[in-house]
């Protein structure tokens, strides 16, 4: 895949960066020798898990600490990372670094500035398909499934066939990168992918100097908080209730932290209102938490990490929904909110 390449300094931690352009071809005939430090394996398990100090939000925190002007669409990724990570059991934070090195910290341009042969709207996170020369890969609908396509593609190189992979290159390509990985005799890692994925024998080493700059900066900083943002009062709630509950089923989330919902408000029976809000840890579970507000009352869909749920919750109540409660615990975001505007609709909330 054609990505940026790392030039690294061990005692100054620079990274200089550069636009790869290694042939496809190459890749796929290269030996599987690992070069450079060594890594975790590409498959999570009990005994190869991802670091509790890694958080959505932390590495968020991490990206924009590199790239300041960030491309709104992006702005929950890690979510999807760590989503996707956990369903496929792949090591959803070296998968964010490998993502890291080879976009540039999604910038998509090469150390002179200029642009990359990868373009920022084919959502495609890890140069699958791309072979230099200004040939750009493979692109994908959205930002969630671009993740999902560099983590099918890490199944395979793991050795793991993928039932139906988003990606086309994934699909003309796995057979032969699973007979390859498995030829290793061993859970494969992601120093294998030296050679393999990209034609660098530096490749590991560059992912291991992200994951570094991270873990010394970042993996015990205090969790950021979540961004908050209301929509505005409506007394239609249900017709809006369902535009909106549609848009936020399809809609690429542009926001870390929380998304302003629009028609987020519905009239009730006391005279308040009843206001739908969303933020987000960056987790994967969703509560509901139901506070009473000067105007009415208030119901925010909260995404949390699932094994801090009760202390994102609480911190979330004790600065930006005193006295509230949690209501409800959803798979996602859209069910909380659809729930949140039938208790609105309903007067009852």
């Amino acid at each position: 895949m054609s990505r940026w390449l790392l030039g690294l300094s061990v005692t100054t931690v620079v990274l200089s960066v550069a636009f790869g352009s290694a042939a496809e071809a190459a890749r796929r005939h290269a030996s599987v020798d690992v070069r450079g430090p060594d890594t975790p394996e590409i498959r999570s398990s009990a005994a190869n898990p991802v670091p509790h100090c890694v958080t959505p939000d932390r590495l968020m925190a991490f990206m924009r600490s590199q790239n300041d002007q960030l491309d709104g669409k992006f702005q929950t990724i890690a979510t999807d990372y760590k989503r996707h990570g956990d369903a496929l059991r792949i090591r959803w934070d070296f998968a964010f670094y490998q993502m890291l090195l080879e976009t540039n910290y999604l910038k998509f341009r090469r150390g002179d500035g200029s642009p990359g042969d990868v373009k920022p709207k084919q959502n495609n996170f890890a140069g699958i398909g791309a072979t230099g020369n200004g040939v750009p890969g493979d692109s994908y609908p959205d930002v969630s499934t671009g993740v999902l396509a560099q983590m099918q593609h890490l199944v395979a190189y793991s050795g793991e066939m993928v039932p139906n992979p988003v990606a086309p290159r994934t699909r003309e390509v796995q057979d032969g990168v699973v007979a390859q990985s498995l030829r290793l005799g061993r859970p494969v890692k992601f120093a294998d992918l030296t050679n393999r994925w990209a034609a660098d024998r530096t490749y590991a080493r560059s992912i291991i100097m992200v994951s570094e700059r991270f873990m010394t900066g970042f993996c015990n900083s205090p969790e950021p908080e979540p961004i908050v943002s209301t929509a505005p009062e409506t007394p239609r709630g249900s017709a809006l209730a369902r535009k909106a509950v549609d848009a936020e089923a399809n809609a690429t989330r542009v926001a870390l932290g929380a998304t302003a919902l629009a028609g987020a408000a519905a009239a009730v029976p006391s005279g308040g209102s009843c206001q739908v809000m969303s933020a987000s840890f960056g987790g994967t579970v969703t509560l509901l938490i139901r506070a009473e507000t000067a105007k009415g009352v208030t119901l925010t869909a909260l995404d949390v990490d699932g094994g801090n749920e009760n202390q994102q919750a609480e911190a979330y109540i004790s600065s930006h929904a005193p006295g509230g409660k949690v209501t409800g615990r959803f798979h996602n975001r859209t069910e909380a909110v659809n729930h949140a505007y039938g208790l609105c609709d309903s007067g009852r909330p």
